[in-house]
């Protein structure tokens, strides 16, 4: 039988009101406090910016942090993926939202065939 998260209250965090949080609450949580902390960090995906994302993850980010660390993408999720990859390359800390799992397999050379394997043909790693 598996046990449910709710099973083990040791495992469940709660916000300040109580509740548990959610995978989404914490994955906004989470960069939300990077971005503060590290200038470097920003985020590329649709309509990520003045719509705030498909699940609403990135809502009102842009308006905190701005268009250029919020940066809305055309539907082309290899392209802003390469587009990560390259930024990476620079220093940079780029957050890649996809709207949904499935949409993930349209970048999939890229993250298989470049980005996985840019250590080995580079000049020993990325920073």
């Amino acid at each position: 039988m598996a046990t449910l998260i709710h099973d083990r209250p040791e495992h469940v965090r709660l916000s300040q009101e109580g509740k548990p949080v959610t995978l989404l609450e914490a994955i906004r949580e989470g960069i939300w406090e990077e971005m503060e902390r590290d200038e470097r960090v920003f985020l590329l995906g649709e309509d990520i910016g003045a719509y705030g994302g498909a699940f609403k993850v990135t809502e009102g980010m842009q308006e905190r942090f701005g268009a250029l660390r919020v940066i809305d993408t055309p539907i082309s999720e290899i392209g802003f993926t390469g587009a990560a990859a390259g930024a990476a390359h620079m220093g940079m800390r780029p957050v890649v939202e996809m709207q949904f799992i499935d949409f993930i397999s349209c970048a999939y050379d890229m993250i298989t065939n470049y980005i996985a394997t840019s250590r080995y043909r580079g000049s020993g790693g990325v920073p």
